[in-house]
């Protein structure tokens, strides 16, 4: 408890206090004990005087002269102030040394002492606490007429008043104690509420140093502590928010990272037959001992794996570009006239392999890089053509809430194995066809480019024909202008 604030400013509270408690006790005391003294000199002055005043008058008729008669008298003076202020009186005369006391001396080593100490001329009051005992010895130096008679000594019992400042002292350091225990409780049940908001804050900033985000701190006052905790909440969802952004950072790098080395592992396979082949064949016309149709043959076969090989690097090299060009350049492209422009550029293409094309009337305008989206047009153009069983092709251009252009063909059976992941990079079949010269990356282009427009690509099989649809956002006449 000690190492927390609360309880630092609580004992830090209590030291003071009790120091500042004992201070004003010892004041207190201190003028309890004056306040005492003053009454024992009281009271000891008002036993003198009326001793002093009836030696007086019974020495008056005589000239105030002491005699023996005087002496008895006096006597009974003491006597009686003896009884009324149970005190020890004595005197001592100073011409035969004779004592004249009344009542029961209380300690007599200090009665020896006083007269010892006194000189005749001056009064002295010693008070004495000891064996359990409090009381006063007083003496004073009696004149007659200018002439010394004797010394008066009186001593007097006042435990009964000295207990009672004692009990009126420990009264007030009772009250003064339950006062100081009180404020101690107010003090913490204070510093504990007004503490809570930093253990709130301190619960918090240790959630955070244990990975934990979500614990939102409530703060219960106003004061500077409950603002932190405002911020502190702020701050923590700005982290979380920061934290899950990263974390999917990760995963999407993480997934990068693999494709990447799978594509990589893919393209070093895929390059691998060509490559053998080729060297194969090579190996074989170095030879110089082989017919004239296994030679045509080989030449056949290196010219088709070196097409394939070429069209594989290329390939790789738009996968490539893709991946290190973040955003090309992009200008708004009118659909229609793109389609048609690429009708006319593959004109004989077109005819030869009897592609229908149905475009809509409307103005079909996206924004996108114009680049990218002929290639995308071009790839699954030259898919369908390389694909397609009876030389028939359908292009159309439709639009609903987007555009949708697609691309539609006849085609052999697919094995199952390879219908539901087309758009994997290096996924291919060639239906037994040597001639066919595929990276297998086609596809995976037009999806990578695709999606760098901010489009979707997908694809449907129904019975002998399949059908690839590309979805572009159409942009409104007003955000171009027109």
């Amino acid at each position: 408890m000690l190492n927390t604030i609360r309880g630092k400013i609580t004992s830090g509270i209590i030291l003071i206090s009790f120091t500042i408690l004992i201070i004003i006790n010892i004041f207190i005391w201190k003028i309890f004990d004056i306040n005492l003294q003053n009454f024992i000199l009281n009271d000891m002055e008002k036993i003198k005087s009326i001793v002093h005043y009836e030696l007086e008058r019974q020495t008056f008729n005589t000239g105030l002269v002491l005699t023996a008669y005087n002496r008895n008298n006096l006597w009974s003076i003491m006597n009686t102030a003896n009884l009324q202020y149970d005190a020890f009186l004595s005197i001592e005369y100073a011409m035969d040394d004779y004592i004249q006391f009344a009542g029961e001396i209380i300690d007599k080593d200090s009665m020896d002492e006083i007269l010892n100490d006194g000189d005749n001329e001056s009064s002295l009051l010693y008070i004495h606490n000891k064996d359990n005992k409090y009381f006063a010895t007083y003496s004073y130096p009696v004149y007659l007429n200018d002439r010394f008679i004797g010394t008066f000594v009186f001593q007097k019992d006042y435990i009964d008043q000295y207990n009672n400042h004692k009990s009126l002292m420990a009264r007030i350091i009772v009250i003064q104690s339950l006062l100081f225990i009180v404020m101690i409780m107010v003090n913490y049940i204070w510093l504990k509420k007004s503490t809570y908001s930093l253990n709130t804050l301190l619960e918090g900033i240790s959630s955070i140093g244990e990975g934990e985000f979500s614990n939102k701190l409530e703060a219960k006052s106003n004061d500077e502590v409950a603002i932190i905790i405002k911020h502190f909440n702020k701050m923590q969802d700005k982290i979380a928010s920061q934290m899950e952004h990263l974390q999917q950072e990760k995963v999407k790098i993480e997934k990068l990272e693999q494709s990447t080395r799978n594509f990589f592992n893919y393209a070093s396979h895929e390059m691998k037959t060509p490559i053998t082949s080729i060297g194969g064949y090579a190996q074989l016309l170095s030879q110089g001992k082989i017919d004239e149709e296994t030679k045509a043959r080989a030449y056949e076969r290196i010219i088709t794996e070196s097409n394939r090989m070429n069209k594989m690097v290329q390939n790789m090299l738009i996968i490539a570009k893709g991946k290190e060009i973040e955003e090309d350049h992009h200008e708004y492209i009118n659909l229609n006239e793109l389609l048609k422009q690429l009708s006319k550029e593959y004109e004989l293409i077109l005819n030869k392999e009897k592609i229908e094309v149905d475009l809509v009337e409307d103005n079909v305008v996206i924004y996108g890089c114009e680049e990218e989206i002929r290639a995308i047009i071009l790839n699954l153009l030259d898919n369908a053509i390389k694909y397609s069983v009876d030389g028939k092709i359908w292009l159309s251009l439709n639009i609903d809430k987007n555009a949708y252009i697609m691309v539609e063909n006849k085609t052999l059976p697919l094995p199952e194995k390879i219908q539901n992941n087309l758009f994997d990079p290096f996924v291919k079949y060639n239906y037994g066809d040597e001639k066919q010269a595929s990276s297998g990356l086609g596809l995976y282009i037009c999806k990578e480019l695709v999606k760098k427009n901010r489009g979707e690509i997908f694809y449907s099989i129904n019975e002998d024909k399949i059908s690839f649809i590309v979805e572009l956002p159409i942009e409104s006449d007003k955000q171009i202008g027109l």
